[in-house]
């Protein structure tokens, strides 16, 4: 489908006073205002075809990222020229893992564009995909694993950069491996705890790949390895039944809670649409029940002083004053009649029983919920030492290869 860029390229170029040039002082960086972008994806809701839009009016080189966030359209020049071409030699260094690009130049890159609001559970989505793929699918061996690991996180994270920001494939191999030297141990934490799930699950493949790290010394075309062990920062080694034990409580509990919070948030919510204005229902019951209470005090008190009136008006032999109490009669009916109707009303608004019955259960369930979190939270804090102790050494373990004796 052949769309006309027309409208959009003239927009750009009519408001270009909305474009802000060397951005935060930078020569490489231009920003196109929220109100521009808004003139723009008013015309065209597409985000590749405006890319495209942009790059013909600011005539820039295939090389060079734009991104499209919530507060406006940011621009990063990026001279390829400038890129290292690595060497066969430099297969192992920074060089290599940076794909040629200078560290400064990827660190102003996330300093600038890689907002923690923006992508907070990037590296969870990272290890998630990972562990998907290559442990619960494709079930990959210690082998294929260690040869592998850093490689496949690079590529996915790679990918994933490329889908959020802008396809351009030399600048992120790059940015990928600096997100991922500055977020390993992160993304192996997130790893770590997807694969201690697994485990708690009885996973047999999980637990196969975790009976690897117990196995000290292994025999690989004759030659002897030392393999990575699960062993915490203090000393202790943990294996698959000592890790299954703990695990299976720690992550059930820990389930539990959530599940629990998410009742208890459930029923808080459903407490919140109940309120009257500022009020629970029991508590606007109450005080209609006292504006009710007055007003019976006042009907009652004024009946008494009506009766009054009535024995004073039989009494009266003046025409005078029984023309006078004649009038204080009928004004004070009046008064009645309004405060009775004034009571009818706040009885037709006072909340019926069965609301009052269901707000009064739902403050009991919540609180029923509560005491079973803390209860919950009690057992799992007990096991949260040991928890993060195999935690922390399957981390380590993640992260070591065997080592050729």
């Amino acid at each position: 489908m052949n769309v006309n860029l027309t409208p959009v390229i003239d927009t750009i170029c009519d408001y270009e006073h909305l474009i802000e040039y060397d951005y935060n002082n930078k020569e490489d960086q231009i920003f196109i205002t929220k109100e521009l972008k808004t003139k723009i994806f008013s015309l065209l809701d597409d985000r590749e075809l405006i890319k495209t839009a942009l790059r013909q009016v600011l005539e820039l080189k295939n090389s060079d990222i734009v991104i499209i966030k919530t507060d406006g359209i940011f621009i990063k020049i990026f001279d390829d020229s400038s890129r290292h071409q690595v060497a066969k030699e430099e297969k192992n260094t920074i060089a290599n893992r940076y794909n040629g690009i200078d560290e400064e130049e990827l660190k102003s890159f996330y300093t600038n564009f890689f907002t923690k609001e923006e992508n907070g559970d990037f590296c969870y989505t990272v290890a998630e995909e990972f562990v998907k793929t290559y442990f619960l699918e494709q079930q990959i061996d210690n082998e294929t694993y260690e040869k592998n690991v850093f490689s496949y996180i690079q590529a996915i994270i790679t990918n994933k950069l490329l889908a959020i920001f802008d396809n351009n494939s030399d600048f992120f191999n790059g940015f990928s491996g600096y997100i991922f030297r500055i977020k390993f141990k992160e993304v192996f934490g997130y790893i770590a705890t997807l694969i201690l799930k697994e485990v708690a699950r009885s996973s047999p493949y999980m637990n196969e790949f975790l009976k690897y790290y117990s196995q000290n010394i292994i025999v690989v075309g004759g030659e002897k390895y030392k393999v990575p062990v699960l062993e915490a920062e203090s000393g202790l080694k943990w294996n698959v039944i000592s890790i299954l034990s703990i695990v299976k409580i720690y992550v059930k509990i820990e389930t539990s809670i959530q599940t629990l919070k998410q009742d208890m948030g459930e029923i808080d919510d459903e407490l919140f649409e109940m309120q009257m204005g500022d009020l629970s229902p029991v508590e606007y019951h109450t005080l209609l029940f006292k504006e009710k209470e007055v007003l019976e005090h006042k009907i009652a008190k004024g009946m008494a002083k009506m009766g009054k009136y009535r024995d004073s008006l039989q009494l009266a032999r003046e025409e005078n004053d029984r023309a006078i109490l004649t009038d204080k009669i009928k004004n004070m009916k009046q008064d009645m009649q309004d405060m009775r109707d004034k009571k009818a009303q706040l009885t037709s608004l006072m909340p019926k029983k069965n609301i009052l019955t269901k707000y009064s259960e739902l403050e009991k369930e919540l609180a029923t919920t509560i005491r079973l979190i803390k209860a919950e939270e009690a057992i799992l804090a007990k096991n949260k030492v040991a928890y993060q102790s195999i935690k922390g050494a399957l981390i380590k373990a993640l992260t070591s290869k065997k080592q050729k004796l």
